[in-house]
């Protein structure tokens, strides 16, 4: 019987052994793993944390374009406001002068406009009602130098102020208004040198 105790002690004596080395065993590859592991979680997140600051940085430039574009709008249809409020107070400005000094550059418009043929003048209502006396003899004075003749009608036209010159089937709008949108783009020119050159 001694011998058979002996040999089932050896036996889980060595089955001991054994189990303690594979214990052993997987500790020192679970160790491993772990460490393993830890590598690859640490390897994610600074790949995530690159991204992520990449991104923040890509937004923060994005967002920051976004406002440099909104500021240039803005101070673009600041600009546009004033520009329009000056040429609106300009054109008011033409259509306040007295009578002598309005009529006058009436007649140097005219000088531009007219044509060597026969026209009519025609003005508005208020400008008909406070014309010179001398105006038509001027008028045609400017039109006889050009090579034509031309007579101011009686009849009136709905303009703000200037004039519509009609030579038979021809009209030519020199109102104010009309003058103002033709030269819209030089007349924003001067006044954008004017107040930011």
């Amino acid at each position: 019987m001694a011998g058979i105790e002996s040999i089932t002690k050896e036996i889980n004596l060595e089955a001991e052994k054994e189990a303690a080395g594979i214990i052993s065993a997987a500790e020192e590859a679970a160790k491993s793993l772990k460490a393993k592991t830890e590598e690859e979680c640490k390897s994610i997140k600074a790949e995530a944390d690159e991204k992520i600051s990449k991104k923040l940085v890509s937004e923060e430039k994005k967002t920051q374009s976004q406002c440099e574009q909104a500021q240039k709008l803005i101070m673009l249809n600041a600009k546009q406001e004033i520009i329009d409020d000056v040429l609106c107070k300009a054109k008011n400005k033409l259509l306040l002068l007295d009578t002598k000094d309005y009529f006058d550059t009436l007649l140097k418009l005219l000088d531009k406009q007219s044509q060597a043929d026969k026209g009519v003048l025609l003005l508005n209502e208020k400008d008909l009602s406070r014309m010179p006396e001398d105006f038509e003899k001027s008028a045609q004075a400017v039109a006889t130098k050009n090579g034509g003749m031309l007579e101011v009608s009686k009849d009136t036209v709905n303009i703000d102020g200037g004039f519509i010159l009609k030579y038979g089937n021809i009209e030519i709008n020199s109102s104010f208004d009309a003058l103002f949108e033709e030269n819209e783009e030089e007349l924003v020119d001067i006044v954008n040198k004017m107040l930011w050159a």
